[in-house]
């Protein structure tokens, strides 16, 4: 698997805008479902040109409930994809990709907070992730999210990237009521969405490579 696929891609070269509250609080963020998946995929061509589809075509047919839509009048606007690691209690987000037409108007922030929430709720202890050095406005924004700088490295690809850290004590969990881990797809449903994968969706998918 190639690392830079878990790079984060919010790249712009606009400055930073306020938030837009008002369109954070019509955003709906949830699990999402294999109808989702040519706009996932859309905007991992658009964002990820190195993600590689062998890796994409695994996440969504075994680990479709680690991907999560930020959904607007029902259109995915963006999506996340974080995968928990029990073993060391940290959550690992892979992906964060906004719409170019809705960012500076704080889903990225949105996007930010549900995975901390997300953390929190499936017993982890922090969340860790990565950003390309060249990423301006993806290093602005986990900054403003208190994330720490803990190493910067290269991909395989030779692309540098830094990798972030961010605690999350028991201590500031959100006060909503909290969600139980989320459960993968059983056995049989994950090689159903396989063999659809790859009989139908993979020669039609954008992302290629």
């Amino acid at each position: 698997m190639d690392s830079v696929s878990n790079t984060t891609m919010l790249q712009t070269d606009h400055p930073a805008m306020p938030i837009a509250h008002a369109l954070t609080r019509q955003v709906v963020i949830e699990t999402a479902s294999v109808r989702d998946w040519p706009r996932i995929c859309q905007l991992v061509a658009q964002n990820f040109p190195l993600q590689s589809e062998a890796s994409m075509g695994y996440w969504l047919c075994h680990q479709r409930p680690y991907f999560q839509v930020a959904r607007l009048d029902g259109e995915v606007i963006g999506f996340m994809h974080a995968q928990p690691q029990p073993e060391t209690g940290t959550l690992w987000v892979n992906m964060l990709a906004v719409d170019a037409r809705y960012r500076h108007r704080g889903v990225g922030h949105r996007l930010v907070a549900h995975f901390e929430s997300v953390c929190r709720d499936w017993d982890c202890a922090r969340v860790e992730l990565q950003c390309l050095r060249t990423n301006a406005a993806g290093l602005r924004l986990y900054r403003r999210h208190g994330y720490v700088r803990v190493v910067e490295t290269l991909t395989q690809r030779g692309l540098q990237v830094i990798v972030h850290r961010k605690p999350l004590p028991a201590s500031e969990a959100p006060a909503s009521g909290p969600r139980p881990p989320v459960q993968l797809d059983g056995r049989l449903q994950r090689w159903a969405y396989r063999l659809f994968y790859l009989a139908w969706f993979r020669r039609r998918s954008p992302v290629q490579g």
